[in-house]
């Protein structure tokens, strides 16, 4: 049944369209987004959120025009538009959004200012694949930007280029979305997901739960105490 209900409502891993920005606005490069950062292989990720905190890593080598958005948009390392005011800021984008989309045993989704699908930090970026991305994508915990696909039943004035993704929201996979490969941007990977799971059970139960921040801890050198 999940299967089922996984090709039917991942076709509509859509990122609504606003308004064009009036000023034109650039993800940050990925020297800008990782500044003051160790980085190795990977780069830690803490998605803290009202339901626990969801351990996850980024790959800025496999994408890095992804990662870099999506560290640089975590970190205020970059200007976005806020589509709840129109202005331009400087703060960092996911701190106090929440979880607004879940298909429970499939995924959940969150990065939307507005809440419902259609909130975006003024510009686009393309979709990047990587050698792998088939079987990351097999794999429970798979971390995603989607591709943009228009909402059911509106009609999108302004849609982006094919290919291209909004740029802030992000989806955690809960089990094979490997039939997405080359469709979506696959980012990294996150663990214990006994979290997620209890967020998809509150987002399909009517709830929002809240998106508290997403943070890059720096890692424990090995042979030192946790």
């Amino acid at each position: 049944m999940i299967a089922g209900a996984v090709v039917a409502l991942t076709s509509s891993l859509w990122l609504g369209c606003a308004r064009e920005a009036e000023q034109p606005l650039n993800a940050p490069s990925l020297a800008q987004a990782l500044a003051d950062l160790t980085v190795l292989d990977s780069l830690d990720v803490a998605i803290d959120t009202a339901q626990g905190s969801i351990p996850c890593e980024v790959f800025p080598a496999r994408t890095p025009r992804a990662v870099a958005m999506f560290v640089g948009l975590a970190r205020g390392r970059g200007a976005w538009r806020d589509p709840r005011t129109n202005e331009v800021v400087r703060r960092p984008y996911y701190r106090g959004l929440s979880f607004f989309r879940a298909i429970p045993g499939a995924l959940i989704q969150a990065g939307c200012p507005l809440g419902n699908g259609t909130g975006h930090p003024g510009y686009r970026i393309p979709v990047e694949s990587a050698p792998g991305d088939h079987e990351r994508l097999m794999q429970p915990g798979a971390l995603l930007l989607a591709r943009y696909h228009p909402a059911p039943n509106r009609e999108d004035p302004n849609p982006p280029p094919a290919g291209h993704v909004i740029g802030s929201q992000f989806v955690i996979a809960l089990t094979d979305m490997s039939h997405l490969a080359g469709e979506v941007t696959v980012i990294g990977a996150c663990r214990s997901l006994d979290v997620v799971r209890r967020i998809a059970g509150r987002v399909a139960a009517g709830e929002r739960p809240q998106l508290n921040d997403v943070r890059f801890p720096e890692p424990v050198p090995h042979g030192s105490e946790r």
